[in-house]
Order: C-alpha cells, then structure tokens, then sequence
C-alpha cells in the first residue's frame, strides 16, 4: 500500500487535474471527463456522478461515455436515495449503474453537499479489492474540493436557468406588448422630450390619416391638431405634474378631416428629472361626440316642437275664447234683433198714429174751437203734445243706439267666423271690439276715439280683433288694479301711413316697470296675481301681428305714466 506521501502526492494530482478539467470546460461534459479521471485515479472498474442540474433535471455521467445521461425521478431515487446515506460514504453492492448489464459486487458512494442540498453523488464500483480505508479517506478529501466547484457550478447553472427564463419573459412581455401596441384600437405613441412622435402603432396612423409611420416619425405632434394651443397646455400639463388625464383634442388627418381624441399622457424621467420619454394613448370619440351632438339636435328640435306646440295650444285657447265670445255675441244680437225688430216697427207705428191723433186734434180746434180750448186747458194737453216730440226724438236714438250695439256684436260675429285674409275695415273692427269690452271698461275707464278714415287692409278679422281686445282688457284691467276713485281713460287712435296703417292704445294706468318692458311678449310672462292671467294674450297677439300679417307691435311705457301699445299693419298684400 502507497505511504502517507504517497497518499498525498495521489491526492493533490487527482485535485489538479479535477480543477483543470473544470477550469477549461463549463458546461455539463466537464463532468463527462472528472469522471473518467476519478475511475483511472481510484483504478475502479465503474464510475458515476449523479447530480441535478440548475434546471431541475436529474442527470449521471459514466466513466466512458461522451454525455451526461438523463434520468426519471423513479430511478433516481432507486439508484442515489436508496444507495446514500446521509452525509456518510456507504459500501454496498452488488449492483449495476442504471442501464448497464454490469453487476458489481463492490460499490461506495459519495454525496456532494451545495447549500444543504443533496445534489451531486459520487459512485465507484469494482469487481474485487474491497475499497480501503486510504482510498475512502482520498475520496472523501476529494469531494470536499469538488464540493465548492459543484456548488459554483450549480449556482451558476441556477443563475443561467433564471436568466434564460427571465430573458424569454422578457421576450414574451415584448411580444404581448407589441402585439397590444400593434393590435390596439387606440392610437399609441411615445414622443422624446420635445414633443416628436418617435413611435406610434397602427391605429394612430389610421387615426391620422397617414399611410406609413416614416411619415410621422420625427414631427411634433402639434403638426396634427387643430389648435396648437390646445397642445401647448397638454405640455405645460405634462411638465408641471408628469401626466395629463383625459384631454379633448381635436386632430386634423392629412385630408383635413377633424377626428375628435380623448388622450391621456405619462412622462418617463431619468433621475434628474428631466424627460426622457412621453407615452401617450388617445382614444378616438368622433362616433360619440356625433351621437351627443345629434342628441343635442334632438333634444333642441324636441324643444322647438314642444314650444310649437304649447304656443298652437295656447293659440287654439284663445281662439275658442273668441269662438265663445263671438256665438255669444251673435247669439245676444240675435235675441235682441228680434224683440227690437218689432219695438221699432211698433214705434214707428205709434208715430204715425200720433200724427194722426194730432191732426184729428187740429181739425176738432178749427171746428168748436171753445170747447177744445177748455179740454186742453184742463188737461193741459199743450204740454203733453209738446213731450211727445222729445219722447219720439229720444226713443230713435236709443233705438239707433241699440241697432248699433247689435251691428257690432253682428260685426264682431262675423269677425270670429272669418277663415282667411279679407277686406278688413280697422276702426269698424275697434268699434265692434269695444262693444264686447264694454262690460270690462265701462267701471274702471271711458275711451276716446280719435279714428281717421282708413283704407280697407287685407287681413284675419277675427284675429286682428282679437289683439284689440287683448290690449284694451289689459289696459282695463291695469287701470283697475290702481283701485283709484276717478275713472281713468283709453285713448284710441288711428292714422293712415305711405304703406301702413297705425294703431296706438293708450292707457293712464300704472304703467310696466321698466324692468319688464322687453319681456312683456314672452310667453307666460305675467305681472298680473296667479289665476289671473296666463301670459299668452300678448305673446300670441305679437305673434299675429308680427309673423302672421307682417306688422308690428311695440309697447312703451314710464313708471306711473300708463302703457303705450303701438300697432302698425301693412296696406299691402298679405305676407305669403
């Protein structure tokens, strides 16, 4: 047996040429080669080292082969956890390395310890010469140099395992962030620190209008919006706080087409904090900012056509107060046309008898003219016949009055039942207007008329009167809030222009505040106390007046000085 010096010699080259074999070869076939110095060095007839590998495999190298020799979990545990035992070598045998037909009957076993973790084994087997005392010593000295290398090379193969995964992450992460970048329907850029698109996707050119990303590499994209200055505080944005949420912008694509974003940027800094890189992704909302301005003309036109409606309904209102007024004032004229018919006709009778009576009378006087003279003394009869005339003469006028008051109410009727335009006669239709606004005037004011002769005009009667009627109440009404004792008075006037003919109204009542003055057409604009006026009568009366017969209709007034209601109508055609 070799000596002590021997023993060391044998072991310091064994150690050498193990450093150099993994010296000069990093990869798994290093172990390929340790193994074949370990079996010529310990003169064994087999031998193995069983490791796991950084990416979990589980591994052997035969003295003899060229690579390493991959293993199930199954007989790995058959041929390393079965022969180990902890950190001790074992003798066993006989046994065969996995997959050989070799049985020897004399084997050791050798564990590597990294970390506290088994991980690499080391096996010898022979067919005689049961394996000494120095030889384990040897062995067990020359796992505890291998051990470190093992450890290194297990550390690095780990490192290696984890840096591999780490780069494929990285390159699945790229891929799935590129594929999001192509494949987004937003438009996605990324811009250096003076606002130059560096990157954008797909969208983003579709987006702009551009064909090919070299055509939008490199410019600002200012270049792209409709007002820069927009741009300008998205930057002043970014540069202030290192983000801007949610921003309208409106972008021009390269045919001038405006295309309507929402776009939210990031800044990157480096550690000083200057930017390096803007990311940005802009959603496109044209479709939405179409439907919320189509809906806003949906909700206008409702609008409209809901006012359309509540100013025909107001219309139609006023127009069955009219239609109720005018039956109630034909039906008036006619209840008193016809008892008046036959008044009239039993006067005039009675005038005639009278006449005869009186000329009986005269003729009896030239006959006994003493006894005539004593009966016309006692009865006093001079006094009786000279009565007679002034009961005649004050009965036709009454009756010519009440023949008139009929006639207007006729006239106002007739005004009601009218369809279109027509020969319209303006102080006829005042007249009539202010025979059915008596009963509101007659109180509270007396009217002064001062009517020049006007030239028929072509208009809606009905209608017309209907805004004579509406002013002339109001001005009733207003003298009679004041509660004065005095009646207050209506001035009514009428005059003829070149193309024109004019109406004022004139009341001495309270007047309308200054304030109101511009709101009094409004529809429900009232001053009046609640349930007593809608404020339909003058917004529909400027209606009439204004769009349906082309005229005018104004109104002043001062504080206590009454209103003023101008009217002017044309003498022409009637507007289309």
């Amino acid at each position: 047996m070799p000596n002590d010096q021997d023993h060391r010699v044998w072991m310091l080259k064994l150690i050498a040429d193990l450093s150099a074999i993994y010296a000069k070869d990093i990869s798994e076939t290093a172990n390929v080669a340790a193994t074949d110095v370990i079996k010529l060095s310990f003169k064994a007839d087999a031998a193995a080292i069983f490791y796991t590998s950084g990416e979990g495999r589980y591994l052997y190298c035969v003295a003899g082969t060229q690579f390493p020799i991959a293993l199930s979990p199954g007989h790995w545990r058959e041929s390393v956890v079965n022969h180990s035992e902890g950190g001790h070598i074992r003798r066993f045998g006989p046994w065969s390395l996995p997959g050989m037909d070799t049985v020897l009957p004399l084997w050791i076993s050798c564990p590597l310890y990294t970390s506290n973790a088994n991980v690499g084994f080391v096996f010898l087997g022979r067919s005689e010469f049961d394996w000494s005392d120095e030889e384990i010593a040897v062995l067990r000295s020359i796992v505890e140099v291998m051990a470190p290398i093992v450890q290194v090379r297990y550390e690095r193969t780990l490192e290696e395992r984890s840096r591999r995964e780490t780069e494929q992450r990285l390159v699945r992460n790229e891929r799935k962030l590129r594929a999001y970048f192509e494949g987004s329907r937003d438009m996605i850029y990324t811009a250096n620190s003076r606002d130059e698109i560096t990157g954008i996707n797909a969208a983003g050119l579709s987006l702009l209008g551009i064909a090919q990303k070299e055509a939008a590499i490199g410019r600002p994209i200012a270049d792209f919006v409709v007002d820069r200055s927009v741009r300008k505080v998205i930057v002043g944005k970014i540069l202030r706080n290192g983000y801007a949420s949610d921003c309208e912008v409106v972008f021009k694509k390269a045919d001038g087409t405006p295309v309507f974003g929402l776009e939210s940027v990031y800044a990157i800094k480096n550690s000083a904090g200057k930017i390096i890189e803007i990311q940005g992704i802009i959603k496109d909302i044209s479709e939405r900012i179409a439907n919320e301005s189509a809906l806003w003309k949906m909700n206008l036109e409702l609008a409209e056509t809901n006012k359309a409606l509540t100013d025909t309904q107001a219309l139609m209102v006023q127009r069955e107060k009219m239609a109720s007024i005018g039956q109630l004032a034909a039906g008036v004229a006619h209840e008193i046309n016809n008892p008046l018919g036959f008044l009239k006709s039993n006067h005039e009778t009675l005038k005639v008898y009278m006449r005869k009576l009186r000329e009986a009378f005269e003729e009896a006087r030239s006959v006994v003219p003493d006894t005539i003279g004593k009966i016309e003394a006692g009865l006093d009869l001079g006094y009786y016949l000279s009565e007679l005339d002034s009961i005649f003469s004050e009965s036709d006028e009454g009756y010519a009055r009440i023949m008139n008051i009929v006639g207007s109410l006729k006239s106002f009727s007739r005004a009601d039942q009218a369809a279109g335009f027509e020969p319209y006669d303006v102080n006829a239709g005042l007249e009539s207007t202010l025979v059915v606004a008596r009963n509101e005037i007659k109180y509270v004011a007396d009217v002064k008329l001062y009517l020049q002769p006007l030239p028929r005009i072509m208009a809606k009667s009905n209608e017309i009167n209907q805004v004579f009627l509406n002013i002339i109440v109001n001005a009733a009404q207003a003298i009679g809030s004041q509660g004065r004792d005095e009646k207050g008075q209506i001035l009514i006037a009428t005059e003829e222009k070149a193309d024109a003919v004019v109406i004022t109204i004139r009341d001495d009542g309270p007047g309308i505040p200054k304030e109101y003055v511009d709101k009094v057409f409004d529809p429900f604009f009232t001053t009046k106390e609640p349930g007593k006026g809608t404020g339909l009568g003058l917004s529909i009366s400027y209606d009439i007046i204004h769009t349906k017969h082309g005229g005018t209709l104004s109104v002043s007034s001062s504080r206590g000085g009454g209103a003023l209601f101008t009217i002017e109508l044309p003498k022409g055609a009637p507007p289309a």
